[in-house]
């Protein structure tokens, strides 16, 4: 008895794994952009978080800043504007930006000096949502 495989199943097998490969292919393509969105996004709230821990360990005000115009999100120390953080934005494939600049300063208590909103949005139109609020916590939507 042969225990090999023939020419013609080792192509059909191949031609099966071709097709799904497409197919998979595609639906992966259109799923990128979202999870980019996303990834900015989760690195935004970390950054937001950082400077928290990091002015209330440091015991001194730590700027959380997003620049529209450069697309980039730095945190910093108040005191002497040392750089803890950088997000460039524009470094990531689908074009996301901030739709408009946002500071905030975080308090050795942990305390937001100023509540509000990072809109980020990409070049295919989608859109995510990081809210700072006084407290000092972050959420997303």
């Amino acid at each position: 008895m042969n225990k090999g495989f023939t020419l013609l199943e080792a192509l059909v097998a191949l031609a099966i794994v071709a097709m799904l490969t497409g197919v998979c292919g595609t639906a992966l393509m259109a799923a990128l952009p979202g999870a980019e969105m996303d990834r900015a996004a989760r690195t935004i709230v970390s950054m937001c978080r950082h400077a928290r821990f990091e002015a209330i360990k440091r015991n001194e005000q730590i700027r959380f800043q997003c620049d529209m115009a450069q697309s980039v999100c730095e945190t910093r120390v108040r005191s002497d504007n040392a750089l803890l953080r950088r997000f460039d934005l524009a470094g990531l494939r689908d074009h996301v930006a901030p739709v408009r600049s946002f500071t905030t300063h975080y308090t050795p208590l942990g305390r937001a000096t100023l509540a509000g909103t990072v809109t980020l949005r990409n070049s295919s139109g989608l859109s995510r949502t990081v809210t700072i609020r006084l407290s000092g916590s972050v959420v997303t939507q």
